[in-house]
């Protein structure tokens, strides 16, 4: 399963779940902020569940789903009805104990001193008060008795710290690499070469703007993706319910920024081949005039397009084999294409050796 081989085996995402779990389990609460949804969270949660469980039977992580509390000033009551029997509940008194988080600081019967919760679905508006009410519960608890510690979930909210929580920003550890090399991952044993894998793995990437599960579910597509990008995109998105405006134009711009990536580096390697294997030929054919109307008077210089000019004009003379002046022909071609913003074919990069 992808999100397993996510919150298992990538570095950094392993690597967030690691400080995670050393801060727990020195029982301190933490707070998760993601700029964006959280990729494959209910794993993620599950992960996080087994290695606790495996440090510490004693303790259970309770998921609470907190999206219904729509007023946040209702926390303190929500906690209490979720962690206090009712002889408990009845105990609890404003005018003497404060507020709720203190009670439940405070008190040494209810079941929260057990466990450690992970709050899930806090409202980005609330996520303050979420904040603000866990802290109070942290700086009320006897750190030589045992208490509740609680992860905090926090999606598209400033971060935040306080002296009770400890923040872990998901983007300090996950970048657009992770997303990449996660895609290089799933292609690893797909029967082609490296550079059409890493081809690959750039069209999902740019795609999918490094979104972790969409690349993914890009990457999953293998080589459809590359013979259809538009095509297999569009009928991925609309299998998942995935929205995006304008998606052909997302689409092909992605690739087209993938296949600047890939084909300017091979045609500089060619064109400077080109002028290595016959500087001398070309050299009696100059000087010329560029496009802007500049002098070329030396064979280094000369462009993919100049290149084909003088080799086309001076046929004749047979400059480069035949091979050669074909591959320099589509070469010339290919630099065009993406020049003027739009894209190769998949067959056209099978055709200048790209992939």
């Amino acid at each position: 399963m992808i999100g397993e081989l996510w919150w298992n085996r990538l570095v950094n995402s392993v690597r967030f779940l690691d400080d995670i779990q050393i801060a727990v389990m020195n029982e301190k609460s933490v707070v998760l902020f993601f700029d964006d949804e959280i990729p494959w969270q209910d794993i993620m949660i599950e992960t996080i569940e087994q290695r606790l469980a495996d440090q510490n039977d004693d303790r259970k992580l309770r998921v609470l789903n907190v999206s219904s509390v729509s007023d946040s000033n209702e926390i303190g009551s929500y906690l209490l009805e979720e962690f206090c029997r009712k002889e408990e509940k009845n105990v609890y008194w404003p005018t003497t104990h404060g507020n709720e988080m203190r009670f439940l600081a405070q008190s040494r019967d209810t079941n929260l001193n057990k466990q450690d919760v992970c709050l899930t679905g806090i409202r980005p508006e609330h996520a303050a008060k979420w904040i603000a009410s866990i802290s109070e519960y942290m700086e009320n608890c006897d750190p030589t008795k045992e208490h509740g510690v609680f992860l905090l979930m926090i999606e598209g909210a400033p971060a935040v710290g306080t002296k009770q929580l400890t923040a872990f920003r998901y983007t300090d550890y996950v970048t657009d690499y992770d997303c990449m090399m996660l895609c290089l991952t799933m292609v690893s044993d797909l029967s082609c070469g490296r550079a059409e894998k890493m081809y690959l793995c750039e069209v999902a990437s740019n795609i999918a703007h490094n979104h972790i599960e969409r690349a993914a579910l890009l990457a999953a597509e293998n080589l459809d993706l590359l013979r259809d990008p538009v095509g297999v995109t569009e009928r991925v998105y609309q299998e998942n319910d995935i929205k995006v405006t304008n998606l052909q134009n997302v689409v092909r711009a992605a690739v087209w920024e993938a296949q600047i990536k890939l084909v300017f580096p091979k045609l500089e390697n060619f064109r400077v081949e080109i002028i290595r294997k016959y500087a001398s030929k070309l050299q009696q054919y100059l000087p010329i005039r560029s496009s802007n109307n500049d002098t070329v008077d030396q064979a280094a210089d000369l462009e993919i397009g100049q290149l084909f000019y003088i080799c086309k004009e001076n046929s004749g003379s047979r400059i480069t084999d035949y091979a050669e002046f074909e591959m320099l022909k589509k070469m010339r071609n290919a630099r065009n294409i993406l020049a003027h913003w739009d894209i190769l074919s998949y067959e056209q990069l099978k055709d200048i050796d790209m992939i």
